[in-house]
């Protein structure tokens, strides 16, 4: 459009009508950028909800890794008592026990240290008492807690020191 051609009353109306056009676009312009905020809002919620799902899907699975590990230990410490002599296969035995054992702490693995201590039944589960008494004199089978949970509890006797 030419305006240099128009009267004064057509120039007054042709910048009524870009005014409300420029209106209309900024108007449209906001509703673009709420929505935008919007989705990035939505997308950012979604990043955190997907990354505790992971974090929490991986602990499930090394818990339940841990919890069969604990059979294979129980069953390393088992050969190891009852082995006769000091023999190299032992000394082998031991150290793969080690080594699963370290390997499992890394990931959050922790033995339950009964020996000692005053009986809980969070941490402990009495198979036998000796005495009147509430201290652990004697672990017969080792416990075990990953992150904060319990897997197994240690089975203990209790009684007096």
């Amino acid at each position: 459009m030419d305006y240099n051609k128009l009267s004064k009353e057509e120039l007054i109306q042709a910048l009524r009508t870009l005014e409300r056009d420029l209106e209309k676009e900024q108007q449209n312009s906001s509703e673009w950028e709420e929505r935008a905020k919007k989705f990035k809002a939505d997308h950012a919620n979604y990043k955190k909800k997907e990354g505790e799902r992971k974090e929490t899907w991986k602990n499930e699975a090394q818990k339940e890794l841990a919890e069969e590990m604990i059979e294979v230990m129980d069953n390393l410490e088992r050969a190891i008592l009852s082995a006769k002599q000091d023999s190299a296969l032992l000394q082998g035995v031991k150290m793969v026990s080690d080594q699963l054992y370290e390997k499992l702490e890394e990931r959050g693995l922790e033995k339950i240290n009964a020996e000692g201590e005053e009986f809980d039944p969070r941490f402990h589960k009495a198979v036998e008492k000796k005495e009147e008494g509430r201290k652990v004199v004697e672990q017969k089978r080792q416990g075990y807690i990953f992150k904060d949970k319990v897997l197994r509890e240690s089975e203990v006797v209790v009684g007096d020191e």
